[in-house]
């Protein structure tokens, strides 16, 4: 263990706020937690092996659509934030925050990253450090790989570093969260490592939970958005019964929630995206497998999820086939390709599924989405830059995916022969003249 003369020097070191701290990864994650680090007041290298982002970063631009240049420009004018792709410069740290990614390959976490990580930052840390890990994998992934790294040349656990884990949380464009009000949680390796953290995270975050175990924080992760993912698969089951009831989902949804207790509404969609509700639950499974185990309803809500994307174009197939009236044949403008409303990130974004499938099918498919910032070459062959009433007028179909606020939507309706509202945009516009054109869930 760590000497109590050491561990003081430590603690006393991060109160004053003379530890200096090294983020490693700067990805939508990554980056916004060195600028609260930064503004809380401790000296900050942001490390990512990435060359352009760090070249955009040091030239005060952004790369993420949550974070603006003006925020990033104010942190370098302070001096108190700087990035770097030269791990060497770790050597200087006493804290390491590591917020690599975790990506799914066949349903398993792929960990190089984070094994790669761990390693430089054992190679090159001073004696004593603390390491924190944010990266999302399975119960466990901390401890038999984290940890096992970092003992290597140590003789007995914490023997010169403290260890933690703290899951992230963030809701790309909500702005009613930051990242330092957001409620964190942190498992710890021993109770010297829990020390060190509750003082670093109570200058840092407005609260703060403790777990009993590092793996009991890395499982609080998965259950928050396992509990999203069985939901949401949930509400889009009662979609498709509700439609043989001839019933409205909406309604169904809204009258429910009047409920003051035991009932949280969730929302039929075109599917889930985004980096956490579509990936977490099969860090879990994955876990479960290794261990001869499964989770049956897991399971059958991932696989309803990602079901989802096909059962959307078989209902506008559907459409099409009832539509071969319209002279200008069966063209049809996808609106929005983000995973959500406001946010232009397309990762396992439903859309993205949706368009693709729609493109093996031979048919005539456009999108338009202002948010979106995508260089794929066949993606792109398909986009409208400009939504238009012309554009509108010219398509058999017109299918809201992601129903961000600078769209003309009055304009939308007005124009569009028939919507498909997979997002219930239109809900306050059903009535006698307007219910014919919106096909809903």
């Amino acid at each position: 263990m760590i000497s109590n003369e050491v561990l003081n020097q430590f603690v006393n070191q991060l109160q004053g706020k003379k530890s200096r701290i090294m983020v490693v990864g700067l990805g939508y994650i990554g980056l916004p937690l060195a600028e609260c680090i930064a503004k809380a007041g401790f000296n900050v290298i942001g490390y990512d092996t990435n060359l352009n982002k760090i070249e955009l970063l040091n030239r005060g631009e952004s790369y993420l659509e949550t974070m603006s240049a003006s925020r990033i420009q104010e942190l370098l004018k302070t001096g108190r934030l700087s990035f770097t792709a030269d791990i060497a410069c770790a050597e200087s740290c006493d804290v390491y925050w590591v917020c690599v990614p975790t990506p799914l390959l066949n349903g398993a976490p792929i960990l190089d990253s984070f094994y790669s990580a761990i390693k430089s930052i054992r190679a090159i840390a001073k004696k004593p450090f603390l390491v924190v890990v944010s990266s999302t994998s399975f119960p466990g992934t901390t401890r038999s790989i984290g940890l096992s790294i970092l003992v290597k040349e140590a003789q007995e656990e914490g023997h010169d570093f403290f260890l933690v884990f703290s899951p992230e949380r963030e809701d790309p464009g909500n702005t009613k969260f930051t990242t330092k009000t957001l409620p964190r949680v942190f498992g710890a390796l021993n109770m010297q490592s829990a020390k060190v953290a509750m003082v670093l995270f109570k200058q840092l975050f407005d609260e703060v939970h403790q777990a009993s175990s590092i793996e009991a924080a890395e499982a609080s992760k998965l259950m928050e958005n396992v509990y999203r993912a069985v939901n949401i698969a949930l509400a889009n089951e009662w979609g498709e019964i509700c439609a043989q009831l001839n019933l409205d989902v909406w309604e169904i949804i809204k009258l429910a929630s009047t409920k003051p207790f035991g009932f949280q509404a969730f929302y039929p969609g075109p599917g889930v995206g985004g980096h956490c509700i579509p990936v977490d639950p099969y860090y879990l499974l994955s876990k479960l497998k290794s261990m001869g185990s499964n989770a049956e309803l897991i399971n059958l809500a991932c696989d309803l999820n990602r079901k989802r994307p096909y059962i959307i174009v078989n209902k506008i197939d559907e459409f099409l086939k009832n539509s071969s009236r319209f002279d200008n044949g069966s063209k049809i403008l996808l609106i929005g390709l983000g995973y959500k409303k406001n946010i232009g990130d397309i990762r396992e974004s439903p859309a993205i599924d949706i368009l693709d499938l729609l493109l093996k099918r031979s048919l005539n498919v456009k999108w338009y989405d202002p948010l979106v910032d995508t260089k794929h070459p066949i993606w792109e062959l398909q986009r409208e830059l400009n939504l238009s009433p012309e554009l509108l007028k010219n398509q058999c179909l017109c299918v809201v995916l992601a129903d961000h606020d600078c769209i003309d939507w009055d304009m939308v309706l007005k124009n569009s022969n028939f919507i498909f509202d997979t997002k219930n945009k239109y809900s306050e516009e059903l009535n006698n003249l307007t219910s014919e054109k919106i096909i809903r869930l």
